[in-house]
């Protein structure tokens, strides 16, 4: 408590009171002229009203509570019985009891009241309302006993029952707001607290936990409305194409992806040169071509250079492209050229750097696992898509077709390795699970594996240890640079994933 003439008067009159408030509870269980002193005791109280040292309108009310302790000492001594005498003494030492929590109470808040006279008041009328007490009208034939509450009590289970409800949510959002509602049930609980106290240790932690969750709701809200702000161009595009995407996940895609254009007759990527990029198509059509030959399309909504990613192999960097991909001419399942017609083809796509994509992936599961599903359904359209190439007729040689396609899926997986090798041997051993769900999707047998890690210079025992074997004595230097290029690049990663955590 604050030291001060305000504390010490409030201690007065709350010492002063108590014994008082005790004095007439012995005498009323034991004394046949309770009713007279109980007056003299409540002329005694009117007259420390009016007489205490600091007095103010903001004093609680003790003259009304000892005319209460008289007329329930007056009832004692009415003709009852013995029985209805012994409840009535219970019942006046319960009213007591509380009439002493709630002086205390009073007394201590009054230190703490803040100067500004609307506050105090307001800071007043909350204890008196929260504290008094209130009974609980229950028939006779249910329970003959007296129930009683306080407000401030209600605010106590309330948080609990909060937090238990919010325990059984799935949404986010529904959780972190009853937590926050739960936190602020226990706020008022701890504050005004029945006892007389401020509970200082669990009213600090619930103001921490409110500060938490209030961010965290704050973020979501935030993102939410981020998302519903997105042209309706975007919007229709993920309700077409990728709707397995929430709202927000597509958002936090789009925020770091760049809208590229290509014309009809450009490049996009050559086959066998480093590609650092995963794209998307938005509109039009790209030709994939394996040493000149179209071994499948690309419509709206496919996926380009994903390599692994649906499969979970989070591999950063460049990948090797295994064909060319173009803007060829649009298709005229006629067979007549439509170099001479008006209509041209149009690509654009989003693009994202592989390296800050995968960085996203790992610091966010959830999105993760839904670009895991898109990626899914995407290679199942591809597949669809090829049937359809061998129907309108845009495979001349079936034969040669599906040699390039395996050839295609082998360079594929090669790719993928030779990513895969240039990390260190325990990062290698960890996306071997990965690498075996990719085998198991594409129907990689050992024969091709095997082919593949000779095409990035491995042996097999190799990839199994997880280092090679060294050819001379001059690659030592060579292979230590390499280790610690690795290992600033796996601290890099590590310090740049917590600071995002942080700042999320």
């Amino acid at each position: 408590m604050i030291a001060g003439n305000m504390s010490r008067s409030s201690l007065y009159r709350a010492s002063t009171m108590i014994a008082t408030c005790s004095r007439q509870m012995v005498i009323s269980s034991g004394s046949s002229n309770t009713a007279s002193l109980a007056r003299r005791r409540c002329g005694s109280c009117s007259w420390r009203q009016r007489h205490s040292i600091g007095s103010n309108n903001n004093s609680i009310g003790e003259h009304q509570r000892r005319m209460m302790l008289s007329t329930t000492s007056r009832q004692i001594n009415t003709k009852a019985t013995p029985k209805s005498q012994q409840m009535l003494n219970q019942n006046n030492r319960a009213t007591t009891t509380t009439t002493i929590r709630t002086i205390l109470s009073e007394a201590t808040l009054e230190s703490l009241l803040p100067r500004s006279p609307t506050l105090r008041h307001l800071v007043n009328t909350l204890n008196t309302s929260l504290l008094k007490q209130r009974s609980l009208p229950l028939p006779r034939y249910i329970s003959p006993q007296h129930y009683s509450f306080t407000l401030s009590e209600c605010f106590g289970h309330a948080s609990f029952i909060l937090v238990a409800a919010s325990y059984a949510t799935e949404d986010f959002l529904q959780l972190r707001i009853m937590a926050v509602f739960g936190s602020g049930a226990m706020l008022l609980f701890t504050y005004f607290h029945p006892h007389g106290r401020v509970l200082w240790l669990p009213l600090k932690w619930n103001l921490l936990f409110i500060a938490l969750n209030s961010y965290r709701i704050g973020r979501v809200l935030f993102k939410r409305y981020m998302a519903d702000q997105l042209p309706e161009e975007w919007k229709n595009f993920r309700q077409q194409h990728l709707t397995v995407l929430d709202p927000v996940d597509f958002y936090k895609l789009f925020r770091i992806a760049k809208e590229e254009t290509f014309e009809e007759g450009d490049v996009v990527m050559i086959q066998g040169t480093a590609n650092p990029k995963v794209r998307i198509v938005i509109e039009g059509e790209l030709e994939v071509l394996r040493d000149g030959t179209l071994t499948y399309v690309l419509e709206k909504g496919n996926f380009v250079s994903e390599s692994g990613l649906h499969s979970g192999l989070l591999l950063s960097g460049s990948m090797e492209a295994c064909g060319s991909i173009v803007v060829g001419p649009p298709f005229d399942p006629s067979g007549k050229n439509n170099v001479h017609t008006s209509r041209r083809n149009k690509v654009r796509t989003l693009t994202w750097d592989r390296t800050e994509l995968v960085q996203l992936l790992e610091a966010d599961k959830g999105l993760r696992n839904s670009l895991k599903a898109c990626l899914s359904w995407d290679i199942v359209r591809k597949l669809k898509t090829q049937r359809h190439m061998l129907v309108e007729g845009r495979v001349k040689d079936p034969t040669s077709w599906t040699k390039k396609r395996e050839d295609q899926g082998i360079s594929r997986y090669a790719a993928i390795l030779q990513n895969m090798l240039r990390l260190p041997p325990e990062e290698l051993q960890a996306m071997s699970q990965e690498l075996n769900k990719y085998r198991l999707i594409h129907h990689i047998d050992d024969a091709d594996h095997e082919r593949a890690l000779a095409k990035c210079g491995w042996t097999k025992e190799e990839f199994r240890l997880g280092r090679q074997e060294k050819q001379n004595e001059f690659e030592d230097d060579d292979d230590m640079d390499e280790f610690e290029s690795v290992r600033w690049r796996k601290v890099r990663r590590f310090s740049s994933k917590v600071v995002r955590t942080l700042l999320q």
